[in-house]
């Protein structure tokens, strides 16, 4: 090159020095930031008509997985096929314009409501409408927006990885931005349209920072690596070999994740906010892997994981009592560090930036694989939720530098381990009292085991099987039969005198096995109970419906002349409830009763007006309400479904929510009256399950129809606060947890 041509490029190049690095950032970090903030408003969008199940967000964040997938292909393809730089940015100009005739997104009706019995293939399609073009173009950005800084002439332009980091930041901000300053200010419609104009300018920032990658790097070729050489020749030993290696570290902690976030909603708390926090915490170790300086050393996490995991395992059976803050911080913790270990390994075999697209698109399919395999999978073969432990078993076997078997002391441990589980399998045959005390021995030594065993990598998973095992055998709720569909694990168990239905952890209703009280409604529903109480008063010849069938056992209160539709989503618990072999209520009390399949609102939409004379508005999963039943709009359907002098009973009871206030607000703002009652179970009752403490309130149309059903003086007026009520394009629950306190 001679003088006269060097001078002008070198002077062009110094006039765009000085935006530095800091477009390719913004890019990078806004592109993560709409990633992840659609991410959480589709679930929103798509958990009403699904039932408020936790799956909603598992099968959702599959979804995303493999849009990403479809990305990262793109960007990969484009890269590999199409040298030219200024032919990739006009390549990708045209995507982005044609993706974003979709928008603004919102739920496609093309498919129909949702089938409870095939729901994840519904949410697929839906997804795969409403919003999968543009939100694959963009995820594009993240490996395109590396590739065009490795073009961009910069002195560190052969290590473009740290803007991997950058965009993980959005993608954190992205996701806990959406809970807390979008969901609670602005109704859905604006916050899609808040989406496509954060689209819009990341389409600008996007070209802008690829042609200035042009203008400075003259269309070079990425910088080859200081250590060229080197990867060279690990490139051409064992390609394949690593491949598979960066496919399994990214399968691993994606099924972790799912894993923990299924265990959280079923055996924690099944609280919507909290399915964000583990997905916050797995994109929080990109942040600190791909770092320039990572603020955990992949040293310090490997040597830190068995310990987690081994808290993890201990917090795991139900014969340890830990409270809700514990068991939640424990279980992050052991995820986090997980993550941190899996994608510590991949940043450390990450390679030079001519591969940067293939290192990302095999990483994208590995989170896929793994997210698949516990949403789509999962669900078939297992009927509880065993991928989380299994998974946290696994994550020890990819730890680096250690050798599988170690010596001495470390296999003695693994042997240890194994030798409690056996003692444990023993100790199920003593008849009598389950020796909880032995159990919890058992439970410690293989738990130690697991840590004293961490200088291999075979061993701490023997011992953190063991331990799992053990967990299984000592359980109470071990034993009965249980089964699991997309919208959770439901089962049944005996205790005592009652035959009990669970989901996840919460009873949802217990029969008397035998005896003078076999057709007594226990529970919420007991005739004491304020449930109770306006079921038993209601005299009036005609149609009840009930939302959440659970065992069915308010059918027993059903007079003659009275006809009882049960609403429930879930087929299963419509199956075990059925089934005389369990359960006994339908059948003996309201036979040939119907039972609709699907999402009680919108089954109720389709109910004639002032059909019923009694609603009961009762559809938990597990722990939570799905909000789509608090809505003005939903109230207002349901009192519109009853007749003048109809009553519609809503259980309120919830461990995280204050669904009693949710309730008084909208009940203002409709101007109907309303009354709360809360039951407070006698110490003394002879059982568990013979009568539980409940919160409920019942809405009417007019003072008058309160008479008909006799309320008590137990039964108070629920004045509104004033503060919004809950509506279709409005939710906060975050703000409803707070009232809790």
């Amino acid at each position: 090159m001679s003088k006269a041509t060097a001078v002008p490029i070198q002077a062009e190049r110094h006039s765009f020095s000085r935006f530095g690095a800091s477009p390719y950032l913004a890019t990078a970090f806004l592109s993560a930031a709409l990633v992840f903030l659609v991410q959480p408003m589709f679930a929103k969008m798509a958990t009403p008509l699904l039932g408020g199940a936790p799956n909603v967000w598992n099968v959702s964040l599959v979804c995303f997985q493999a849009a990403l997938l479809l990305g990262y292909a793109y960007a990969h393809l484009l890269n590999h096929f199409v040298t030219s730089l200024r032919r990739q940015i006009a390549i990708h100009t045209g995507l982005l314009l044609l993706a974003a005739l979709v928008l603004p997104f919102q739920l496609s009706t093309a498919l129909g409501d949702p089938d409870p019995l095939q729901p994840t293939f519904w949410l697929i399609g839906v997804f795969a409408i409403s919003i999968a073009p543009p939100f694959a173009v963009i995820s594009a950005t993240a490996p395109l927006i590396q590739s065009w800084y490795s073009r961009s002439g910069r002195e560190d332009a052969h290590d473009p990885y740290h803007l991997y980091a950058a965009s993980n930041v959005g993608s954190v901000i992205g996701l806990i931005a959406y809970p807390v300053l979008l969901e609670p200010f602005l109704p859905v419609a604006a916050q899609t349209m808040t989406w496509t104009l954060g689209y819009g300018a990341l389409a600008v920032l996007l070209v802008g920072s690829g042609l200035l990658a042009y203008r400075t790097g003259n269309g070079a070729l990425p910088a080859a690596p200081l250590n060229a050489e080197t990867e060279q020749d690990t490139s051409t030993k064992a390609r394949w070999k690593q491949r598979l290696w960066w496919l399994t570290c990214a399968f691993i902690p994606s099924s972790l994740l799912v894993g923990a976030t299924t265990h959280i909603a079923t055996d924690i708390a099944s609280v919507p906010f909290l399915w964000a926090l583990p997905l916050a915490l797995y994109i929080s170790t990109f942040i600190i892997v791909f770092s320039k300086k990572p603020a955990i050393s992949l040293e310090a996490s490997n040597r830190l994981l068995p310990i987690a995991v081994a808290v993890a395992f201990f917090a795991l059976p139900s014969i340890i009592s830990l409270s809700l803050v514990v068991s939640l911080a424990l279980n992050l913790l052991a995820l986090f560090l997980a993550a941190l270990v899996g994608h510590g390994v991949l940043a450390e075999q990450r390679p030079a930036a001519s591969r940067l697209t293939e290192f990302y698109l095999l990483m994208s399919l590995g989170g896929v694989l793994g997210g698949a395999f516990n949403a789509l999978l999962v669900p078939v073969i297992f009927t509880s939720v065993f991928e989380y432990p299994l998974m946290l078993a696994a994550v020890l076997l990819i730890r680096p530098g250690l050798c599988w078997m170690g010596q001495g002391r470390t296999r003695v441990w693994a042997i240890a381990a194994m030798a409690a589980l056996i003692g444990a399998l023993a100790l199920r045959g003593v008849s009598g009292t389950d020796p909880f005390m032995a159990y919890r021995a058992l439970l410690i030594l293989a738990v130690v085991s697991v840590v004293m065993s961490s200088q291999s990598r075979l061993g701490p998973a023997i011992a953190a099987a063991s331990a799992w095992g053990i967990g299984i055998i000592a359980n109470p709720l071990a034993g009965g039969v249980s089964d699991r569909t997309f919208f959770g694990v439901v089962k049944v168990i005996e205790q005592g005198e009652h035959r009990v239905l669970m989901h996840g952890t919460t009873a949802h209703g217990a029969q008397y096995i035998d005896g003078p009280n076999a057709l007594r409604p226990t529970t919420y529903y007991a005739p004491e109970t304020p449930i109770g109480e306006v079921f038993a008063a209601n005299a009036e010849p005609g149609r009840v419906a009930v939302v959440g069938l659970g065992t069915g056992s308010v059918a027993c209160f059903a007079r003659p002349g009275q006809d009882y539709v049960y609403y429930e989503i879930d087929p299963l618990v419509a199956q075990f409830a059925s089934d005389e072999r369990y359960f006994t209520y339908l059948s003996a009390c309201t036979p040939g009763s119907e039972i609709i399949l699907g999402d009680g609102r919108l089954s109720l939409a389709a109910e004639p007006e002032a059909s019923f004379n009694l609603m009961l508005i009762d559809a938990f999963s597990s722990a939570s309400v799905p909000a789509h039943l608090l809505t003005r709009e939903a109230v207002d359907l349901y009192l519109s479904r009853v007749s003048e002098n109809g009553v519609v009973v809503m259980h309120v009871s919830n461990k995280h929510m204050n669904l009693k206030a949710l309730v008084a607000r909208i009940a203002g703002d409709l101007g109907i009256p309303a009354r709360y009652k809360y039951f407070s179970a006698d110490p003394d009752q002879p059982s568990e399950y013979h009568a539980q403490s409940s919160q409920v309130v019942v809405l009417a149309r007019t003072e008058a129809a309160f008479e008909t059903f006799q309320l008590d003086d137990g039964w108070t007026a629920l004045v509104s606060d004033g503060k919004r009520p809950w509506s279709d394009d409005y939710s906060n629950v975050i703000g409803a947890m707070l009232d809790k306190r």
